[in-house]
């Protein structure tokens, strides 16, 4: 799994700064998360990019395909 963007984001970059895999990237005026890097911090538990979001909704869990 990896986490994604919502359009709750408003471009705050603060979440960019944080990614210890360089999956959050800014594409456009938003943010995207790439699936094939994020690896949600792990063997961490922390979620650095949810951590660090000042807007709840913008960063969440993405779904199963």
């Amino acid at each position: 799994m990896a986490m994604q963007i919502s359009k709750a984001c408003f471009s705050c970059y603060a979440c960019e700064t944080v990614c210890p895999t360089g999956a959050i990237t800014q594409k456009g005026s938003k943010f995207v998360i790439n699936p094939a890097l994020c690896n949600e911090c792990r063997p961490s538990d922390s979620k650095r990019c949810v951590a660090i979001c000042p807007e709840p909704k913008a960063i969440y869990q993405r779904k199963a395909k």
